[in-house]
């Protein structure tokens, strides 16, 4: 009985051992991510080495699918619709292929998102396809990884780079169309915050939106709180964008006063262009009327 009872501890403790173990795996997962203006784009991948061995045209053959990583095949997701290379691509996951060649590449977004490698692969769930240059890099590059570079809001650049290639493709947004689009949605169906409004009106301004509908978003901002000197600020922003600086410096006035009542660090951050505001808009010449 007691070498039966051995017997299941030694077998128990070698289960969990087997159960806990951990080693390194040859091709490490990986993952990127970057925020371009409000889209989210994100990379996982395996990222095989080169091991002194020759990748492109030797274990990667060129003119040959490839899953541009190792393991399953890489995924790359949108959170909203995209133009990859110059191609419409909804939000949304899709399998990242490749097609490498000596001087120029072939990418590849395809809809089957979730595939080992690039065996299940068909042409016919492609939602993009278009080619680009393979550029030499100095030194090799042992592990493959990805990049995405932030280029502006409404652009980024994808990366890829492994032995001495770097390939990169744009991925462009129209983001100003998607922050209209989520204001008029937000403020149908939100409660009533003075910031939010005030912040809509600020990206209206500063993104050449409607001037109108800032001031109608600074207005509410007010009406909600109008004991912030920030609500006054953007106010005060909207109704000169309006052309209307008589009433932008009365709004400016009002977010002085309130600020230097109550000082404060946000106050600061705004403090002088507030004065430089009130000082343009106390010269600006009433408009002669017709």
């Amino acid at each position: 009985m007691k070498k039966l009872f051995a017997l299941f501890l030694s077998l128990s403790f070698t289960a969990v051992a087997f159960a806990q173990l951990s080693l390194p795996q040859p091709s490490p997962k990986a993952s990127v991510m970057q925020t371009v203006g409000i889209t989210e784009i994100s990379i996982v991948y395996s990222s095989p080495a080169v091991k002194g061995r020759t990748i492109f045209g030797g274990l990667e053959a060129y003119g040959k699918v490839w899953r541009s990583g190792a393991n399953a095949a890489t995924e790359i997701h949108f959170s909203t619709d995209v133009m990859v290379g110059g191609q419409p691509v909804k939000a949304g996951k899709y399998a990242l292929f490749t097609i490498p060649g000596e001087s120029e590449w072939t990418v590849i977004i395809n809809s089957n998102a979730n595939q080992w490698g690039s065996t299940a692969y068909k042409q016919e769930l492609d939602v993009a396809r278009f080619t680009v240059k393979a550029e030499k890099l100095a030194e090799v590059k042992e592990r493959l990884s990805y990049y995405i570079n932030y280029v502006s809001d409404n652009e980024a650049s994808v990366v890829l780079k492994w032995e001495k290639v770097k390939i990169s493709f744009p991925v462009t947004i129209n983001t100003n169309e998607l922050a209209l689009s989520g204001l008029n949605k937000y403020f149908r169906n939100s409660p009533n915050e003075w910031m939010n409004y005030a912040s809509a009106a600020r990206y209206l301004i500063e993104n050449n939106g409607s001037a109108a509908d800032a001031l109608t978003y600074a207005n509410k901002a007010v009406s909600l709180n109008s004991k912030h000197f920030f609500g006054h600020y953007i106010q005060a922003l909207a109704l000169a964008a309006n052309n209307k600086p008589t009433e932008a410096l009365a709004a400016a006035n009002e977010a002085k006063r309130i600020g230097e009542a109550e000082p404060s660090g946000f106050y600061d951050v705004y403090k002088a262009d507030i004065a430089a505001k009130i000082e343009a808009w106390s010269k600006a010449k009433p408009a002669k009327k017709k």
